[in-house]
Formats: structure tokens, C-alpha cells, sequence
């Protein structure tokens, strides 16, 4: 009895699975049949201007930066500053030993007075046979003896005042002082040391601050309308705690670097409160004047693997890959090539879109905005 009631309960089971299986495979269709447009918002490429921002980093230098070595070998004396002193132009650094340059400085002064004093009784002398000589006193030898006599002190007199310009120079060096005004560095000598004569070690390092340079780099795109700019144009500085200064244009290299397609600039900036660091990060900002071109909004570009590229609205309403090159960016607007003006391009919602497929606009198109158009 049992046997008989399972067996059509199974057979009915085997029909219903089988109807359901070919219900299900007769409803595979395309899916793009029943694909629902992506809805999206949509821009329309712009022709207008945006201002021509040269935007990129920058580190501070020192206008001037030496390392201060004695010329002469001597005992160090007297160091007259501590480490890290800002020190003005003309001001007593070090102090060498000079009692033997300070001597030989005198005797040299004293050979030079010596000289003088014997030339100008030669040169008497030589007047007074002048006169014995036309007075037929004397002959004339004896003249041109008197004056080769004169002749010879005052050679030797030249010579003696050049040995005194030498041995006061030498007695200059026993004073080091600072060519400009600057902060020091550490000091590697101390009072009773000896130092040589042009040491490969420095005695200090002084640093001019106030004013330093920024270098930066200046794309080679950008060269000709820096070129065109006026002389001394203002440059923005932006520092790490956000503060920003400003300066001037003061250098531009004389050619371009091959291996990177950029120029070298300099700008010099006022640094009364030493913010500015020798070696110090900052932002660089330069304006010159408005560029013209095609504008749409930043958000609309999206990037690929290989390029940036927008989704073009073609007229079946499919959106299409249409690769761009980004020239300049501003507040949320990129100046592009690779469209045309007119070109209705997906703003948002691009994300969910893929290549050729059906979009719907949420709204009419919207117009870039924030840029001047013309």
C-alpha cells in the first residue's frame, strides 16, 4: 500500500521541477533589453578663461652662505660671539695672535721712514751740485753720481712702502670679521687653539637670513608667459603653519632642464622674523594673467589607467569615452583640450556609468560655473 501512494507523489514532483526549469531558461534575454538608463547630471563644455596660476613647491636658500677661514696660520686669541648670534657687516669675529705680524708691521713702517728721510737729503744734495756743477765748482760726474744716488733711495723707497702694505695686510688677518650680516653657526676653534692657514674646517659658518631666496621649478609651457611677465612679478609663498608671504620674482635660468622640461626661479622675500629657514618646504604660487580655452567642472573628469577621460551624452543618449588633457586647474574648474565647445558631458553620477550605456539627465545641463565666458 505504501509503495503505491509514493510513486505518483514522486512522479508529480518530477513534472514541477522540470516545468520550472523551462520556465526559467525561456526568460534569459539580453539584459540590455531591460537595462535601466543610469541617471546622471550633465555639464556643457564652456569656452572662457581661467587665471594662469603657476602652482608648485619651492625650498628657502640663503643669498649668501661662506665658510670663514683664517688666511694665516696663528693662536687663536679671542673668540668675540657665541654660537648662533646674529651678527651685523664689519663685526670682530676672531682674534688671532699678532705680536710678530704686529712687529713686523712697525719695522717695516720704520724701514719706509728711514728711506724717506735719506732720500730727501739725496735729493738735496743733488740740487746743490746742480748749482756747483753750473758754477764750474764741479764736474759733471760728479752731478750724475748725486743723482743716481737719489734715484736708487727712491727705489728703494717704493719697495719699502710695498713691504709695509704687505706686513699690514698680514696684520689685518689677525682680525676676522663678518663680510655681511648673518647668524652664525657652531664654532670649530676655541681661544689658545692653533688654526692653519685655509683649513678644510671652517672656523664658523655665518648665513645671511633676512632677505632669503625661494628656487622653485617653472614648467617649460609656462616659460613664455613668465617671460612676458613684468619684471620683479609677485610671488606667493605658503608655509607649513599656513601663514603666506609674499614676494618677487628675482631669477630665471638661462636655459631648460632636458631631463625634466622645467626652468629654475628664484624669489626673494623680506624674512625680518625668521620664519623663513634655510632648507625650509613651501608652497609657490604665481599669477600671470588669464588663460583662455574650454572649461568644465573638475568633477567631471574622471581618471583611467592610462589617461583622463570624460563621458561624452552622445545623441542616442549613450555615453561615450572621450579622452582629455588637463592644462590648468582653478577652484574647481580645469581648463581642457580634447573636446569640443558645445560637448554635453556627465558631471555626476559618472562613477555608475560604464562605456555605451544608456544615461538619463536629472536635470537640464548645467553650464560651468565660476569662470568668465565668452
Amino acid at each position: 500500500m505504501m509503495t503505491r501512494t509514493r510513486t505518483p507523489l514522486l512522479g508529480t514532483l518530477l513534472v514541477c521541477s522540470l516545468l520550472a526549469a523551462c520556465g526559467q531558461g525561456g526568460s534569459n534575454k539580453p539584459a540590455g533589453k531591460n537595462e535601466r538608463p543610469t541617471v546622471v547630471v550633465s555639464s556643457v563644455v564652456k569656452a572662457g578663461e581661467l587665471p594662469r596660476i603657476i602652482t608648485t613647491n619651492g625650498h628657502v636658500e640663503a643669498v649668501q652662505m661662506i665658510d670663514i677661514r683664517s688666511q694665516i696660520s696663528a693662536q687663536l686669541a679671542s673668540v668675540h660671539f657665541k654660537e648662533g648670534d646674529e651678527v651685523r657687516a664689519g663685526q670682530l669675529l676672531f682674534t688671532l695672535d699678532s705680536r710678530i705680524d704686529a712687529a713686523q708691521a712697525q719695522r717695516s713702517k720704520a724701514t719706509v721712514m728711514q728711506v724717506n728721510a735719506q732720500l730727501l737729503e739725496a735729493d738735496r744734495n743733488l740740487a746743490r751740485s746742480i748749482e756747483l756743477a753750473q758754477a764750474k765748482f764741479i764736474s759733471p760726474s760728479a752731478v750724475d753720481t748725486a743723482r743716481a744716488k737719489a734715484d736708487a733711495l727712491r727705489a728703494q723707497l717704493a719697495a719699502a712702502k710695498a713691504d709695509q702694505a704687505a706686513s699690514t695686510a698680514q696684520l689685518s688677518y689677525t682680525r676676522i670679521v663678518a663680510p655681511f650680516a648673518g647668524r652664525t653657526g657652531k664654532i670649530n676653534a676655541r681661544s689658545g687653539s692653533l688654526v692653519q692657514a685655509n683649513s678644510s674646517e671652517p672656523l664658523v659658518t655665518l648665513t645671511q637670513l633676512d632677505p632669503v631666496r625661494i628656487s622653485f621649478s617653472v614648467a617649460e609651457r609656462d616659460l613664455p608667459a613668465l617671460l612676458a611677465a613684468p619684471a620683479g612679478i609677485g610671488v606667493e609663498a605658503s608655509l607649513p603653519d599656513g601663514s603666506v608671504r609674499q614676494g618677487k620674482l628675482v631669477f630665471l635660468d638661462s636655459m631648460v632642464d632636458k631631463s625634466s622640461g622645467t626652468v629654475l626661479a628664484k624669489a626673494e622675500f623680506a624674512n625680518g622674523d625668521r620664519q623663513l629657514w634655510p632648507g625650509l618646504s613651501t608652497g609657490i604660487k604665481v599669477q600671470l594673467g588669464m588663460e583662455q580655452g574650454l572649461i568644465l567642472p573638475l568633477q567631471a573628469i574622471q581618471t583611467g589607467p592610462e589617461q583622463r577621460f570624460v563621458y561624452r551624452i552622445a545623441a542616442d543618449g549613450k555615453a561615450q569615452v572621450q579622452a582629455v588633457q588637463v592644462l590648468r586647474i582653478h577652484e574647481g574648474q580645469a581648463l581642457i583640450s580634447g573636446v569640443e565647445a558645445g560637448t554635453k558631458v556627465i558631471r555626476e553620477g559618472g562613477q555608475n556609468v560604464r562605456p555605451g550605456g544608456a544615461v538619463s539627465e536629472a536635470s537640464r545641463p548645467a553650464a560651468a560655473s565660476g569662470v568668465q565666458s565668452r
